[in-house]
């Protein structure tokens, strides 16, 4: 057993490509393989949640759907039976080292009222609590885009994740041994593993393949753009060949695997956790340089005289983004003021002929529900 300083809290993502063959069929001797290496984990005193997606894949093996019709309703017979599967043979995997499982169905919207958040939070932490295993997949039966309630992939809800329970660490198994660039050598080009990132640029994403991973949703974009996001929630993330579970505890242990997205954020605390990685946004400020400026360097509050145009509808109290005026999101906070109340008063302040300035001195976000990226 480590000493309690050196214990980890993490959470694993596993994707429906590493835990299926070619064929679409479940690759039973890796997920054997899984179970074993995060009982070693545990073992070892460390916490471990687990993403896991393939129920759509394990859903296949049981039922013949016609997926060329109707392909939002064939995901969703697919998923609610597939799914069933897939947590039995967790649970029977995980049943030989003598581990329970919990099976966790998650939407976005389940993220998006702080009671239910905090209802989800308190439920993981007493899973862990009792060395119970939590198995965590979204909802596909009634997480839909029409609906805006899905994560559109199970990185960014282990993103969600793992800064919800306050995790040490996030770990992407994929089919990839890391995050890979090509490089010109006498033989020709070759790729190589970016071993560590430290900080996320269009030059790093430029290395992503441009496609979605088949019989995925998701791909080394959407991958890598988690990880950046969870690096900057101070969160060490990895991107490693999930075909080698065995890789988490040998990172675990000190030895380099994989491509490591160096944390640089701060850990923030439980409101913060749920403005930034949690909390439904209705609309967006656009604020101008002088606003910005207040809120990044001098820890502000964001003003009306700072907000330059409003986009959305909401009231007072919703969460909504703030953007600079090129476009980049700066952060998110909780409005103590409805759009149109907004959108009056940039109308007033604009006139040319206004006799006097509107008032301008009550914070639109107070610092205290702000979260600034």
């Amino acid at each position: 057993m480590l000493k309690k300083d050196s214990l980890k809290r993490i959470v694993i993502k596993i994707g429906t490509n590493v835990l299926q063959h070619t064929n679409g069929k479940l690759d039973y001797n890796l997920i054997n393989e899984l179970t074993s290496q995060i009982a070693n984990i545990r073992r070892s005193g460390h916490e471990v949640l687990l993403v896991s997606s393939g129920s759509v894949g394990a859903g296949r093996e049981l039922c013949s759907v016609d997926e060329s019709r109707n392909t939002i309703i064939s995901h969703q017979i697919l998923a609610s039976v597939g799914q069933a599967k897939l947590i039995q043979i967790y649970s029977d995997y995980f049943k030989k080292h003598k581990t329970t499982v919990a099976q966790i169905l998650l939407t976005r919207g389940d993220f998006g009222l702080r009671k239910s958040y905090l209802n989800i939070r308190n439920t993981l932490e007493n899973l862990l609590k009792y060395r119970i295993v939590p198995i965590v997949n979204e909802n596909d039966v009634v997480a839909t885009e029409e609906l805006e309630l899905n994560f559109g992939d199970n990185d960014i809800l282990a993103v969600y994740l793992a800064t919800l329970i306050g995790a040490d660490q996030l770990f992407f198994l994929t089919v990839a041994p890391g995050l890979l660039k090509e490089e010109e050598t006498t033989k020709g080009k070759r790729s190589k593993v970016i071993t560590k990132v430290e900080k996320l640029t269009e030059e790093i994403i430029q290395h992503c393949m441009p496609f979605t991973s088949a019989g995925g949703k998701g791909g080394m974009e959407s991958k890598v753009r988690s990880a950046g996001m969870a690096m900057s929630f101070g969160i060490d993330t990895y991107i490693i060949d999930g075909k080698f579970p065995a890789g988490v505890l040998e990172i675990l242990e000190g030895k380099p695997l994989g491509t490591h997205f160096v944390a640089y954020g701060r850990k923030i605390r439980s409101y913060q956790k749920w403005l930034a990685a949690g909390a439904l946004n209705k609309g967006t400020l656009i604020i101008d340089k002088g606003a910005e400026q207040a809120l990044l360097k001098n820890k502000k509050s964001l003003l009306a005289r700072g907000v330059a145009s409003v986009e959305g509808q909401f009231e007072d109290k919703d969460l909504v983004e703030i953007h600079s005026m090129e476009g980049i999101k700066l952060g998110v906070g909780r409005t103590d003021c409805s759009a149109k109340v907004l959108r009056s008063h940039i109308k007033e302040r604009n006139l040319k002929n206004a006799k006097k300035k509107p008032r301008s001195g009550k914070p639109v976000i107070h610092r205290n529900h702000l979260f600034l990226e």
